[in-house]
């Protein structure tokens, strides 16, 4: 490059904001990589990886922008810390306690941010032994799963289940021990009112409130306390599980062969065991196709959202309206939560200066799935459940 054409670039990059320079960086970084075809961990990715983990490292930077300025220092991948995404982290952290952002999409910009220091490293496109500091992936991760930011195996594999693959399942549970027959009432009381299983092993006594028909998971998700409706089934279950036990004892109490009571890991695992054996020896379980827990409160999902098919959008308005007022002191915490939704959703109408809409008879059918699981998006709700296929007009 002659002296002319390279002072020209020098120029250039000279008029550039830190974020349009580190955003080259990135873009540069990922187009090398996929050349070269370097990968983290697996052996080949697909096209769209590459651009999904580049996309998502951009928008960090956009993020982190808007936070410190677009000339912010440690934007620039030579000057990029630990200390800086920590930070960033923790923002995110907060912003899916106020149920703006899910595990998943933290979790992904976790493995997007390795994937760059990776792409930086193997093709020396910012200078020959090159590398960036952004933090330990794994500490990372480990303090997002203190926050309670993650999604868990069973969350991510667990199968859609079909009403079948349901009664086989749980009736192949072995009840002949008291485990076994503590892990088919969880199973089942999953399917009734949607509880995560630690919830469920949380459960006491007091928050079973049979005259109201209601069941309160205290410092649920988040430690966020939520009151649902308890179904004829999930009473019958309830009523047997609470018998004779005073109001501050646990609902459910896993027991060792010493007689002592277990951990809630350790009774977590216990059902979770009972449940992937009967999985298997009905043949439901097979290869890339896990039937867990967590299926369950798939199951529930889908129940409650194919039960809304022919309800109208003021008679799901008025369920949604039912469920916020029975959440105590949570209600307005619910109804911005709600609010951000719409806005979200809204997005592009705004972006494009078109009028905004409410929420559609879909948006309301998704919402109050989401409002029973213990989450307040719409778009988590596509996880759990099989959509209606698309009406047309």
């Amino acid at each position: 490059m002659s002296k002319k054409k390279k002072q020209n670039t020098g120029n250039k990059r000279s008029q550039m904001s830190n974020l349009e320079i580190a955003i080259q960086n990135v873009e540069a970084a990922f187009r090398e990589g996929e050349k070269a075809g370097i990968t983290v961990k697996k052996a080949k990715w697909r096209k769209t990886t590459y651009a999904d983990y580049k996309d998502s490292v951009i928008t960090m930077l956009n993020d982190i922008a808007r936070l410190e300025g677009s000339d912010f220092k440690r934007l620039l991948p030579k000057f990029m810390n630990g200390t800086t995404w920590d930070k960033y982290f923790e923002v995110l952290s907060n912003r899916y306690e106020e149920d703006k952002l899910s595990a998943g999409q933290i979790q992904r910009r976790v493995n997007a941010l390795e994937a760059f220091r990776v792409m930086v490293r193997e093709t020396n496109v910012l200078g020959k032994g090159t590398t960036i500091r952004v933090g330990n992936k794994v500490e990372r991760l480990d303090y997002l799963k203190l926050r309670g930011v993650y999604r868990s195996k069973d969350e991510i594999t667990a199968i859609k289940p079909s009403n079948d693959e349901i009664n086989a399942v749980h009736s192949n549970i072995n009840t002949k021990t008291k485990k076994g027959k503590i892990s088919l009432a969880i199973n089942e009381l999953q399917v009734e009112i949607g509880g995560r299983i630690k919830s469920i092993f949380k459960l006491e006594v007091r928050d079973i409130d049979f005259n109201k028909k209601t069941i309160t998971f205290r410092n649920d998700k988040n430690n966020f306390t939520r009151t649902v409706p308890m179904t004829v089934a999930a009473e019958k279950i309830l009523l047997n599980a609470c018998h004779e036990k005073k109001p501050g004892s646990p609902v459910f109490t896993m027991v060792d062969s010493k007689g002592n009571d277990m951990s809630l890991e350790k009774s977590v695992k216990t059902v979770q065991r009972y449940t992937n054996v009967a999985a298997k020896r009905t043949g439901v379980n097979r290869e890339n196709r896990r039937f867990t827990t967590h299926s369950n409160r798939k199951k529930y999902a889908q129940n409650m959202y194919d039960k809304t098919h022919f309800k109208s959008k003021q008679q799901l308005k008025k369920e949604i309206g039912k469920y916020v007022r029975n959440q105590g002191s949570n209600q307005q915490i619910l109804v911005e939560r709600m609010k951000k939704e719409l806005e979200r959703i809204n997005v592009y109408r705004k972006m494009n200066g078109k009028d905004l809409k409410g929420f559609s008879h879909e948006h309301l059918r998704l919402m109050l799935v989401s409002l029973h699981l213990g989450h307040s998006r719409c778009d988590v709700v596509l996880s759990y459940i099989t959509p209606d296929p698309i009406r047309k007009k």
